[in-house]
């Protein structure tokens, strides 16, 4: 099967279905600047993908004929009765809308699949595309058309887009109402409660994670007329009475106690959780403020058996280099429990086995290793290495993982960075970060055994361009007098890591 991306160089034709169509066989990809031939060799894909604005497609398929046994893929936000456009090529189409966009990974994003006037439900190309994505875990929710599907977009995209505008005129009515001067966006955020750091989130979730051209399509463009439905609403609003108002809230209130109490449980923790992290995020890493990584203890032993105080020095082994996640995660223990770490000794063994065996052969008192990441999983060389020997377990604890863009002290910001080369799980963890902020920055994922206080080290050798950057710890960047330009690039804000203390097995 050949696929064709029309619309190649976006965000969605690059990052989404080009990787996704490559496993299936052939893709061309094809641009407003690619070559006649290029366009030619489109024409005649099996499967023709419009990852472009709905309103270029008849632009683009104007005068274009196509077999009937080819099928057409748009994949647009809006349809507006796209289907009459495709049909005139004569191919097969198919419409379908990938809902999370193209930086949610494939296995459980959802995608629309909205029913045209021409089924494709016969055509092979289609029935292969659609058990291929539902083999990769993606869930399907089926519209009855395309007007129901433009209607569902206007309440769960348009409609948040527009909220941008009513904020922006209630904050300035409001302001001049109360003698006040109207506050920044950045001060409102800082006021804010999880309740409403969420609903100012949203404002500026809106604005950037959108292309401008989208934002304007979603609230122009909306089905039905949306900005007139908004005016006529407000314009009730204006003359409602403090009772009806009053009645509103009763039942509002009587339509939350109806959803079940779990539901109401995760949506208050997903709130909380979620946007006081991304309002910490956006006014602390965002100004270059250094942050403590928060550290949850999951289980203790005795605390004063942790690191014994009887003797001179206690030797600790650490999975990694010197300036690695685990030292920094040992720091933040001692520093939440109190315990002075000039006490310790620490002993760099790199590698979580050798931790493990070092504690075990009693040539160290005790050893810290990573296990886990929240979203990496499990560490499959600690684990096999666990399964191997016998120990005591002294501590488990989660550390946030603070991922900081260092750099040679001579750079003054990022933008003199054009390369950004880590440990493999570093990068990873910090591409959805690149690729909205930086998206000129070119990403290389090291291998395994490039650590990531390593690679901080080489940039302090000079063994690395100055104008490459990697991403580590706070810590390392103190120890190899590196400049920290940005904290906290990680784009999932529970980026944790769970790390063992352990001793040599009591007899």
């Amino acid at each position: 099967m050949i696929n064709a991306v029309v619309g190649a160089t976006g965000e969605m034709g690059k990052n989404l279905l080009i990787p996704l169509m490559g496993q299936l066989g052939t893709v061309i990809g094809a641009d407003e600047h690619s070559s006649v031939e290029k366009w030619q060799a489109v024409w005649k894909a099996d499967v023709i993908w419009l990852a472009v604005p709905r309103d270029a497609v008849p632009t683009i398929l104007r005068g274009i004929v196509l077999r009937p046994d080819q099928l057409v893929i748009d994949i647009c936000s809006i349809k507006r009765r796209l289907s009459k456009t495709v049909k005139q090529t004569g191919a097969a189409h198919l419409s379908l809308h990938p809902l999370h966009g193209p930086f949610v990974p494939v296995q459980g994003q959802k995608w629309a699949k909205i029913s045209t006037h021409k089924d494709a439900s016969q055509n092979p190309h289609a029935k292969k595309i659609m058990a291929y994505l539902t083999d990769q875990g993606i869930n399907f929710l089926d519209t009855v058309s395309e007007d129901h599907h433009d209607f569902m977009m206007g309440v769960t995209l348009s409609m948040p887009e527009l909220f941008t505008i009513v904020v922006d005129k209630l904050v300035d009515t409001y302001s001049r109402a109360a003698g006040q001067d109207k506050p920044s966006m950045e001060q409102i955020m800082e006021w804010a409660v999880p309740a409403s750091n969420a609903l100012f989130s949203a404002y500026i979730h809106s604005i950037n994670s959108s292309a401008d051209w989208l934002r304007k399509d979603l609230i122009i463009g909306a089905h039905g007329n949306l900005i007139e439905s908004a005016k006529e609403a407000f314009g009730e609003l204006s003359q409602s009475s403090l009772e009806e108002i009053n009645q509103q809230l009763s039942c509002q209130r009587l339509f939350v106690d109806a959803l079940p109490l779990e539901e109401r449980k995760r949506i208050r923790q997903w709130i909380e959780r979620w946007f006081v992290d991304a309002n910490q995020k956006m006014f602390s890493f965002h100004r270059k403020k250094q942050m403590k990584p928060k550290l949850n203890i999951q289980h203790l032993e005795k605390k004063s058996d942790i690191f014994p105080v009887h003797q001179d020095k206690i030797t600790v082994g650490i999975h990694g280099i010197e300036g690695c996640f685990t030292h920094e995660s040992a720091l933040r223990f001692c520093e939440e429990l109190g315990i002075d770490s000039s006490h310790l000794d620490f002993k760099y063994l790199v590698e979580a086995e050798r931790v493990i065996k070092a504690v075990v052969d009693g040539e160290i008192d005790r050893g810290i290793f990573a296990f886990a990441n929240s979203g990496s999983g499990a560490y499959v060389s600690s684990t096999y290495a666990m399964s191997k020997y016998t120990f005591d377990v002294e501590a488990i604890y989660g550390m946030e993982i603070l991922q900081c863009l260092i750099a040679d002290p001579s750079v003054n910001s990022a933008d003199e960075i054009t390369e950004v080369f880590g440990h493999p799980q570093a990068v990873s963890q910090c591409k959805r970060t690149f690729a909205e902020k930086y998206p000129d920055i070119v990403l290389t994922y090291g291998q395994d055994s490039d650590d990531t206080a390593l690679c901080v080290k080489r940039i302090a050798d000079g063994e690395l361009p100055k104008t490459t950057a990697t991403l580590g710890s706070q810590t390392a960047a103190a120890i190899y007098k590196l400049k920290i330009l940005e904290y906290g690039m990680h784009h999932d804000p529970f980026n944790t890591t769970t790390f063992a203390i352990i001793k040599r097995k009591s007899i």
